[in-house]
C-alpha cells in the first residue's frame, strides 16, 4: 500500500505525541506548590549545663545533613575541648533527650569557626560543610570563618579543606574571588563585607548564597544573592575553576505583600531529583523569628527569574516560627529543617526551648 506524503507526516507527528505523553522528560518535573508541617521537635545537641570558660554554651544550630541513617549537625558556636561543633544522631532518634550525639572530633572540624551550612553532590560521593565567610583580620586570627569542609561520603574522619591553596588549612584564599564577584556600583571592584549562609551543588557549579552584603558587619544590608562557580573533581579532590559570579539577585519582598522584611537567606539546597533549587529565607528582628521556604527549576535560577514561594493549603505564606537555617531531604518529599533560634525561648507545642537544645521542623511538600 502506498502512503501519501501528507498521511506519513500525519502519521508520523501522532506517533510523536503519544510518545512525548508516556515519556516523563527531565524538564517537564512539576515543582511543589504546597507545603504543610507534619512534625516538629527539639533536639539535644549536648548535655544541660555545657559552658566554655564559664559562660553557657547555647546549641544554635546553623548547618543540617541527612545521610539516610544519620543527622548531622553543626552549632555555629565553640564548643569545650572533648567536643566538637559538628555531631551526628540518628533519625530514629532525634528527639531522645536522653540521648546525646555522637561528635566528630577531627581538628579540621575544630579549626573551622560558625558553620552555616551543608551541601551535597547530586551523584552523593561527597558532602561539603561552609562557613559564614564573614569574619577576616589581617594576620590570619579569623582566617577560621572562612572555611569550606568536604569528604567522601561515609569518610567523615578524613575532611579536607577547599581551597585555592590546597596546603591551606582555611577556605580564606576565596574570599577575594567571592569579593570580586560580588562588587557593585556602592564597592566597584571588591565588596568588603558579606556573609555566607547557604552552599549547594550541582554536577558541574558550587553555588554560595549570600545573606549579607555592605562595608563591615555592622553596616550591611539583607539580601539573597547567589554566586556561582564551576568545579571539576580530581580523584579524591574537589577543584573549582575561576568563573565566579553572580547568578541570581531575588527580591523577595516581591512575591508576597504580607511577607515580613528583611528577609534574607539563611540556607541554599540543589534537589537532584526535581532538578530544582530550595531557598530559605528568614527574619531576626526585635525578638522576632520567622522563616520561608521558596523553590525554583534549574534551568530558571541561571536564567535569572524569582524563586516561587511555597504556602499552606489555605493559600497563604507558609512560614516557621523559628529562624529556620538550614534545610536537608529525609526522603523525596520531606524535608527536615533545622533552626537557630540564638538565645531566644521559643516554643515547639507547649514545651519551651532551652540552651542545649535547637527546635527542629518536618515539611511535607506536595
Amino acid at each position: 500500500m502506498t502512503v501519501s506524503p501528507t498521511r506519513f507526516i500525519a502519521l508520523s507527528l501522532l506517533l510523536l505525541a503519544s510518545a512525548c505523553q508516556s515519556i516523563r522528560l527531565p524538564f517537564s518535573h512539576k515543582l511543589p506548590t504546597t507545603s504543610a508541617i507534619t512534625d516538629e521537635g527539639l533536639l539535644t545537641c549536648f548535655a544541660p549545663g555545657t559552658a566554655v570558660d564559664g559562660k553557657p554554651v547555647w546549641c544554635e544550630a546553623s548547618a543540617v545533613w541527612y545521610d539516610g541513617k544519620r543527622v548531622f549537625v553543626a552549632n555555629d558556636k565553640d564548643m569545650p575541648a572533648d567536643q566538637s561543633s559538628v555531631f551526628t544522631k540518628p533519625l530514629s532518634s532525634l528527639a531522645d533527650s536522653t540521648q546525646l550525639p555522637t561528635y566528630l572530633p577531627q581538628s579540621t572540624f575544630s579549626n573551622g569557626t560558625k558553620y552555616e551550612d551543608f551541601a551535597q553532590t547530586p551523584d552523593g560521593k561527597f558532602v561539603l560543610l561552609s562557613t559564614a565567610f564573614d569574619r577576616v583580620k589581617p594576620g590570619g586570627s579569623w582566617d577560621s570563618y572562612n572555611t569550606i569542609l568536604y569528604w567522601r561520603k561515609g569518610d567523615e574522619q578524613h575532611p579536607r579543606v577547599l581551597s585555592l591553596n590546597e596546603a591551606s588549612r582555611t577556605s580564606v584564599s576565596l574570599r577575594q574571588p567571592l569579593a570580586t564577584a560580588l562588587a557593585n556600583d556602592e564597592y566597584p571592584g571588591s565588596l568588603p563585607y558579606f556573609k555566607i549562609e547557604g552552599l549547594a551543588a550541582t554536577e558541574t557549579k558550587l553555588l554560595f548564597g549570600v545573606r549579607e552584603a555592605g562595608k563591615a558587619f555592622d553596616n550591611f544590608r539583607h539580601v539573597d544573592k547567589i554566586v556561582a562557580v564551576s568545579y571539576t573533581v580530581d580523584g579524591d579532590r574537589i577543584r573549582l575553576k575561576n568563573d565566579w559570579r553572580v547568578v541570581a539577585d531575588f527580591k523577595p519582598e516581591t512575591a508576597d505583600e504580607k511577607l515580613p522584611r528583611p528577609l534574607g537567606l539563611s540556607s541554599l539546597e540543589y534537589d537532584p531529583a526535581r532538578r530544582c533549587f530550595w531557598l530559605l529565607t528568614s527574619l531576626e528582628t526585635k525578638g522576632q523569628v520567622d522563616a520561608y521556604l521558596w523553590v525554583i527549576a534549574k534551568n530558571d535560577l541561571f536564567a535569572g527569574k524569582p524563586f516561587r514561594l511555597i504556602r499552606n493549603a489555605n493559600g497563604d505564606p507558609l512560614h516557621v516560627n523559628h529562624k529556620a537555617e538550614d534545610l536537608t531531604f529525609l526522603d523525596k518529599d520531606r524535608l527536615l529543617l533545622i533552626h537557630d533560634d540564638d538565645r531566644f525561648q521559643t516554643l515547639v507545642g507547649r514545651r519551651v526551648r532551652q540552651a542545649n537544645q535547637a527546635a527542629y521542623t518536618i515539611l511535607t511538600v506536595k
